[in-house]
Formats: structure tokens, sequence, C-alpha cells
């Protein structure tokens, strides 16, 4: 399965965005190894590859495998926000322009954010919406740490609904799974 770096897309030329003109309208200063990652990587919904199956019955995608954080393997990490979508979800949760962390990507239960101030500027958090009043984990020194301790996790074959591992296949060009009958 794949870790790391290797579960990222690189960002396209006609995603790139000045991130200088978001710092200045909405009052912030990102840190520069997070303007490095999202200057080189794709933060949008598809930013982070997912291995799929089409399901012949129900004639729909499904998700072969999950992401875990290594170091807590109870954060299952679903993928990044945009950097446009991290500043309006961070107003919006703390209530105030001067943020003080960056909503960057989202879990099954609740989220990842980047400290962007003092002590907790670059460092990388679990909100933790059930653990209060700690809800703030400290996980990652820096947005390279938390990726590389992000590893892909295939689903147990019960969640496939009723396809087993071995009936997949693909075919040459394609990025998802077919089942065979």
């Amino acid at each position: 399965m794949k870790r790391g770096i290797e579960l990222l897309k690189s960002k396209k030329e006609s995603d790139l965005i000045d991130i200088q003109l978001l710092e200045k309208k909405h009052n912030l200063n990102i840190p520069l190894l997070y303007k490095i990652f999202i200057d080189n990587f794709s933060t949008n919904e598809n930013g982070i590859s997912h291995e799929v199956f089409f399901h012949p019955e129900f004639n729909d995608e499904r998700y072969i495998s999950y992401y875990t954080f290594i170091n807590k393997p109870e954060i299952n990490f679903s993928g990044f926000n945009s950097v446009k979508n991290s500043i309006l979800f961070s107003k919006d949760i703390e209530g105030k322009d001067d943020i003080d962390y960056l909503t960057i990507g989202h879990c099954s239960v609740g989220g990842v954010l980047l400290g962007l101030k003092n002590e907790n500027r670059d460092k990388i958090f679990y909100y933790d919406p059930d653990g209060y009043p700690e809800t703030h984990i400290e996980i990652a020194n820096n947005i390279f740490e938390f990726i590389k301790n992000i590893e892909e996790v295939l689903q147990p074959e019960e969640y496939l609904d009723g396809v087993k591992y071995s009936q997949l296949y693909k075919n040459w060009g394609e990025d998802f799974w077919r089942v065979r009958e």
C-alpha cells in the first residue's frame, strides 16, 4: 500500500493560486513549509489518491482503502481542504477573522489543523471534538512530517459488499478496479 508523499497528486499549473494575495486579503501569515506544500501538491477534494472499484451490482464506485495516521491509528484521514476552504472553515469555526489555526484537512471524526501563531506555528494538530477539554492534539512538527506518517490501509473484505479482493482487476490505463464475475 502507499504511504506518505506517494499518496499525493502534483498540482497542475491551472490549479496554482496566488498565496500572497490570499494572505493579504485574509490578513494571514501562512508558514513557509505549508506554502511550499500547497505550491506543489493538490489540496482539493481529489488531492489524495483513492483506490476505488466499480461495484457491478450497485453500479457505483466504492473505496477499497482508507488512510490512517501511523502514530495515532485511530485518526482516519479523509483528505485535504483547498486553501480557500481552509480559511473559510477556520474563520467560521473560530468565530473570528484573526484565526489561530488553519483547518487543512478532514477526518472521519474531527479534522487536521495547521498552527499559525507563536509556538504552534507550522505544527499540525488533530482536532478531536470528543476530547474536551483537550481538543487540539499535536501530532506533527510540520506538514511534511504529517504526510510522511499517512498510510493507506485496505478495507476488510466484509466492507466490500460481497466482493472479494481476488475478483478485482484493472485494465491497462484505467485508474479504478473492476470486478471479475
